[in-house]
């Protein structure tokens, strides 16, 4: 995977951690639970998450210092929502660990690097 393939992974990632806190914003879990457009949107985020996170994950040895292996999970998002999987799951992650990830990946020597 080249350098600037897996910049553009990193970027999606951190991009759509951003779109899915704008989307939740201060919602509560009932809130999300019962909006359906935000939780499509939230989904569909993950989805390309999960599936960015994937590709670093098999195709990049430095990517596998970052949390990404917990993104990969993600890669069936909309399969797991239409199936009606645990929403409060995906709420506890949202409110709480996915920042953190997004923090941890902008302060990586990997990301910083890929823009010099």
């Amino acid at each position: 995977m080249t350098h600037e393939e897996i910049t553009q992974h990193l970027s999606r990632i951190i991009d759509n951690i951003a779109q899915i806190n704008s989307t939740v914003g201060t919602a509560d879990y009932e809130s999300f639970a019962r909006n359906e457009q935000a939780k499509e949107t939230v989904y569909n985020y993950l989805q390309e998450m999960g599936q960015a996170a994937r590709e670093l994950y098999n195709n990049s040895e430095e990517a596998r210092e970052l949390p990404v292996d917990t993104l990969m999970a993600f890669r069936n998002a909309r399969y797991n929502q239409e199936a009606e999987m645990d929403h409060h799951s995906v709420y506890s992650l949202i409110t709480g660990q996915l920042q953190e990830i997004a923090d941890e990946i902008k302060n990586s020597e990997l990301y910083k690097n890929s823009w010099n």
